[in-house]
């Protein structure tokens, strides 16, 4: 008489943090009426990620610290991350911008300090946090009637805007920013190009024409 062998496959623990990442939801609710895309901000995440901290018995908080690099200033937000398995720390930057329309200086340093949070939480949480249509240009969703010409995709690519550090910069700066060394532009662009295909063509179109020199 033989013996039946019953293999028993042994259930994979699944971490607390991985499960967090694959619960949590923040949709994009928000909506810029000029740029016509949708975002989230950091005050989305963080009342998204409330219950499922306290379901896993987790605990999330900020600290602050300031970096001057030449005359500009970053707000760097450091997200601690606890649960019953592990320790986390994760950093998110953004650059305070010299001025924006309509904006105060107190106003200025809050923008930015919300988008340096919203930079950690997306890094820790796996978060997509693209917020800008990833064509040529992301005011208008709809197909050009006819094809632009050289002349006018050059001039379009010199004017065209991301999010970036709490503020809308063109990109021909933040890639002339990255290729004077700023550590924080060029992460940036490391992201951000990674997002789409259409990010590293409208990256690519500007170095080939070498608009960013």
């Amino acid at each position: 008489m033989t013996e039946k062998k019953t293999e028993t496959k042994e259930k994979v623990k699944v971490p607390i943090l991985t499960q967090i990442q694959n619960e949590l939801k923040a949709p994009k609710n928000q909506k810029n009426d000029f740029g016509h895309y949708n975002y989230r901000k950091a005050e989305d995440i963080e009342s998204a990620l409330k219950p499922l901290l306290l379901k896993y018995g987790a605990t999330l908080y900020f600290d602050e610290d300031i970096k001057q690099v030449g005359d500009r200033y970053y707000i760097v937000e450091i997200a601690h991350y606890k649960d019953s398995e592990q320790e986390l720390i994760v950093h998110g930057h953004a650059r305070e911008p010299l001025s924006k329309k309509g904006m105060d200086d107190s106003q200025i340093s809050g923008a930015a300090e919300s988008y340096a949070t919203k930079y950690a939480l997306a890094k820790l949480f796996l978060i997509d946090d693209t917020e800008d249509a990833d064509s040529m240009d992301n005011r208008n969703s709809k197909p050009a009637p006819q094809k632009e010409s050289k002349t006018q995709q050059i001039a379009k690519a010199r004017e065209f805007k991301v999010q970036y550090g709490g503020s809308t910069e063109k990109l021909v700066d933040i890639i002339k920013w990255c290729n004077q060394g700023d550590n924080q532009a060029d992460k940036f662009l490391e992201s951000w190009r990674n997002r789409s295909k259409g990010n590293e063509s409208a990256y690519q179109f500007i170095i080939k024409h070498n608009l960013a020199s």
